[in-house]
C-alpha cells in the first residue's frame, strides 16, 4: 500500500520542496497538498484517509496548533509532524502536550530530516497498532478462560465444586475434605473475616474496595490461582460462593508484555539516539563541505580578480604565476571532490566480505604506490605471516592501506628520511594492522579528529592533501565491520592500526 501524505501549508514553494524531499526518500507515496481552510475542510469531509498529516505552524488561514487538535480529536492516533520555521520552543512543548509526534525546523538543510521524521512516526505507529493488537487478543483471552466455581460453608467445608475447579486444582471430586491445596489455605484464612460482617451490603461495600489479586497462591508446578469470594444466603444458610481462576498465563502473558513493551520503548529511544547522531553528522559534514570547497574558491576569485585589474594596467608580468596557481587550485578541488565522491561510494555501496591472504594485499598496496616518489625513497619493512588471512573486500582495504602507507612517508620532518613498518598479528578472532612510522606524530587533542573530513592539522605548503583521506579508511573499515584508531607522539611517530575480523 502507497504511503499517504497530507501537507498543510500555506505557501506553494515550501510545499513544492517538502514534496521534493519527500518523493525523493519515500518513493512510491501519494501527497495530497492544502493551501487553504476550504481545501482543509473538504479533507476532513473526506475523513482524513491519510496515513500522516505535516502541516506549518503559522498559517493565515488557522495555525498548527489548531490543526492539531482537530487531528486529534478526529483519530488520536493518527501522526501528526509539524514541520515549521515561525515556530518557538514554548509552542513545540505545547504540540507535544497535545499529541505532536515530531517537530522539524523548516530550512534548507533540514528538508533532508522530513522524510526521517516520517518513517520513524510510521514505525512508531506500527508498534503501537500492534500492541493494541496484542492487548485485544488479551482481552479476549480473559472473557473465555475457563473457571472453576465453588461453594463453601463458613466453617471451611467444601459442598460442592464444577468440574473445572478439580481440574485446576486436583483431587478427588468424591472426597472434597481430602482436597490440599495453597490456594485453599488462602480461602480459609479469609473466611473469619467474612464472618464478622452481618449485614451483606456492608460486606459488598467492603469487599469491592479489596484488591482480587491479593487471594492467590501457587501449587508445586508452579501454576497460579486467583479466587474472588463472596457471601450468600442459601436456604437461609450463610455461605461462600468462589470463582477459581488460572491465572499463569496472564501473569505470564503479563510479563512477557511488560518486557516487549520496554525491548520496544528501547528500541524507539535508540533509534531515536542513532536519527539524531545522523543528523548531526549530517550537519557537520554539510558545514565541512561548504568550508573547506569555499576556500579555494575564493581564492581562484582572487586570481581572477588580480589578472582582471593586471590586464586593465597592461602589466603582464605575474600572469603566468597567476594562472599556474588557479591550475593548481583546480587541481586541488577535482581531487576534494573525488575524493568526497569516493567518502559517499563508500557511505552506500555494498561492501562483500572475501577471505583475503593479507600479505597479498599488502603486496597490492605496494604496487599502487610505486609511481610515488616519496614511497620509493623510505625505508618500507613489512612483516606479514604468509598464512594470516581476513574477511574484507580487497579494493577497499587495498584504498584503505595506501592511504595510510602514502601519508606515513609523506608526514615527516624535514630533512628526515621516511622509515615504515607494517605488522599484522592476529588477536583472538580479530586481525590487527599496523603502519608505524617516524613522522611528525600527532597532539593527544587532535587524534579524535584526524579522521573528519576535511580536517587537517598542517598547512597545504607544508603537507599537501584533501584532509579526506583517513575518513575514507575509516569509513571503508567500519563498512568491513572492522575498527580503525592511532596511537601518536608529537616528534616521534605514529602507529595507525585497522582491526578486521579474521579466517
Amino acid at each position: 500500500m502507497p504511503l499517504n501524505i497530507l501537507l498543510l501549508d500555506d505557501n506553494p514553494d515550501d510545499r513544492a520542496l517538502a514534496r521534493r524531499e519527500l518523493e525523493r526518500h519515500l518513493p512510491g507515496c501519494a501527497i495530497d497538498e492544502v493551501g487553504d481552510r476550504a481545501g482543509w475542510e473538504r479533507v476532513l469531509q473526506a475523513g482524513l484517509r491519510v496515513d500522516i498529516v505535516i502541516t506549518d505552524f503559522q498559517m493565515r488561514w488557522i495555525t498548527g496548533l489548531d490543526i492539531l487538535k482537530q487531528v486529534k480529536a478526529f483519530d488520536a492516533q493518527l501522526p501528526i509532524i509539524m514541520f515549521t520555521a515561525t515556530g518557538t520552543q514554548e509552542i513545540a512543548v505545547e504540540a507535544m502536550k497535545l499529541g505532536l509526534d515530531d517537530y522539524v525546523i523548516k530550512s534548507p538543510r533540514h528538508y533532508a530530516r522530513l522524510p526521517v521524521a516520517v518513517r520513524t512516526c510510521i514505525d512508531r505507529n506500527e508498534i503501537r497498532v500492534r500492541a493494541i493488537r496484542s492487548e485485544t487478543r488479551l482481552a479476549a483471552l480473559l472473557e473465555n478462560i475457563h473457571l472453576g466455581v465453588f461453594r463453601m460453608s463458613l466453617d471451611g467445608r467444601l459442598e460442592e465444586a464444577n468440574r473445572a475447579f478439580w481440574t485446576m486444582l486436583g483431587g478427588d471430586p468424591s472426597a472434597p475434605a481430602s482436597l490440599r491445596h495453597p490456594l485453599l489455605d488462602q480461602v480459609m484464612s479469609r473466611l473469619p473475616q467474612l464472618q464478622a460482617v452481618s449485614d451483606i451490603t456492608e460486606l459488598r461495600t467492603e469487599l469491592r474496595t479489596e484488591p482480587q489479586a491479593e487471594l492467590g497462591a501457587t501449587d508445586d508446578s508452579g501454576r497460579f490461582y486467583v479466587v474472588k469470594l463472596v457471601r450468600v444466603k442459601v436456604n437461609g444458610h450463610d455461605a461462600v460462593d468462589g470463582i477459581v481462576e488460572d491465572a499463569t498465563s496472564l501473569r505470564r502473558a503479563g510479563a512477557e508484555i511488560h518486557r516487549l513493551n520496554a525491548e520496544l520503548e528501547q528500541r524507539i529511544v535508540e533509534r531515536t539516539r542513532q536519527l539524531q547522531e545522523a543528523n548531526e553528522a549530517l550537519e557537520t559534514f554539510g558545514f565541512s563541505v561548504s568550508h573547506d570547497l569555499r576556500e579555494p574558491l575564493r581564492t581562484i576569485q582572487g586570481y581572477a580578480a588580480a589578472l582582471s585589474q593586471d590586464l586593465a594596467l597592461r602589466d603582464f608580468s605575474k600572469f603566468g604565476q597567476y594562472v599556474d596557481r588557479i591550475n593548481a587550485i583546480a587541481r586541488r578541488i577535482d581531487l576534494m571532490v573525488s575524493d568526497l565522491l569516493e567518502f559517499a561510494r563508500l557511505s552506500r555501496a555494498e561492501i562483500r566480505a572475501d577471505s583475503l591472504p593479507l600479505r597479498d594485499v599488502v603486496q597490492d598496496t605496494q604496487s599502487a604506490l610505486q609511481s610515488e616518489p616519496s614511497y620509493r625513497a623510505a625505508d618500507i619493512q613489512v612483516d606479514v605471516p604468509d598464512e594470516l588471512t581476513v574477511r574484507a573486500h580487497r579494493p577497499v582495504l587495498v584504498q584503505a592501506l595506501t592511504n595510510l602507507l602514502g601519508n606515513a612517508v609523506k608526514f615527516v620532518r624535514p630533512n628526515t628520511h621516511a622509515a615504515v613498518q607494517v605488522v599484522a598479528r592476529a588477536h583472538g578472532r580479530q586481525v590487527r594492522i599496523e603502519v608505524q612510522d617516524n613522522g611528525i606524530g600527532i597532539a593527544d587533542e587532535a587524534r579524535e579528529r584526524v579522521f573528519d573530513v576535511f580536517e587537517r592539522l598542517h598547512g597545504e605548503e607544508e603537507y599537501p592533501g584533501t584532509g579526506i583521506g583517513l575518513a575514507i579508511v575509516k569509513k571503508g573499515v567500519e563498512r568491513m565491520q572492522g575498527s580503525v584508531g592511532v596511537e601518536s607522539a608529537p616528534g616521534i611517530g605514529s602507529t595507525f592500526w585497522i582491526e578486521l575480523p579474521g579466517v
